[in-house]
């Protein structure tokens, strides 16, 4: 009984947390401005980026700051949700030869490193088209090349560099590139 009773009550605090993150990732863009919880505005302002340029498919509607951030995010969110290779197959690895020029811009040197080490064990350039990408992948992704893709993911769940901190510095220094 005090099993269900805790599982009901977790259950309501994930209920909570989703409703949260969802108001966050609809926010408009005046109201991102008055976030004051860094965590909380990068989510709102990668939401409303996201639904700006339609998930990556109009990637043209971002100016470059907005690209910036948004290749940023989106390996983060992909490694952290399943690794390079993840990232590397999803859409988000229709910019994958982008990205490594987007840590630079956040400051992001560390992860930066990492990333360029992804990239040089699949052979630096990735196609930009996602079929051909991961007919590429699916024939290079053998156990030796996951293992040491592998090694990355662990490198970058160490974060050594303040992401959080490094992608809120650069949307509040480039503030007007943001519209």
């Amino acid at each position: 009984m005090f099993k269900l009773f805790g599982k009901k009550k977790l259950e309501k605090q994930i209920e909570k947390s989703v409703k949260k993150f969802n108001a966050l990732w609809d926010t408009n863009l005046d109201a991102i401005w008055s976030i004051a919880d860094k965590n909380q505005f990068l989510i709102a302002m990668n939401g409303w980026l996201c639904q700006k340029c339609n998930y990556g498919e109009d990637i043209g509607k971002l100016t470059d700051a907005e690209k910036i951030f948004y290749f940023s995010t989106q390996l983060e969110s992909e490694v952290n949700n399943g690794g390079f290779s993840q990232f590397f197959y999803n859409s988000s690895g229709d910019f994958a030869n982008e990205t490594v020029n987007s840590l630079s811009a956040i400051g992001a040197d560390k992860t930066a490193k990492i990333y360029k080490k992804a990239l040089m064990i699949l052979g630096s350039e990735l196609p930009k088209n996602r079929n051909e990408r991961e007919e590429l992948l699916d024939k290079i992704l053998i156990d030796a090349v996951d293992e040491l893709l592998n090694e990355c993911d662990a490198e970058f769940y160490q974060y050594p560099d303040n992401l959080e901190e490094l992608n809120y510095k650069y949307i509040i220094n480039n503030k007007e590139q943001f519209i």
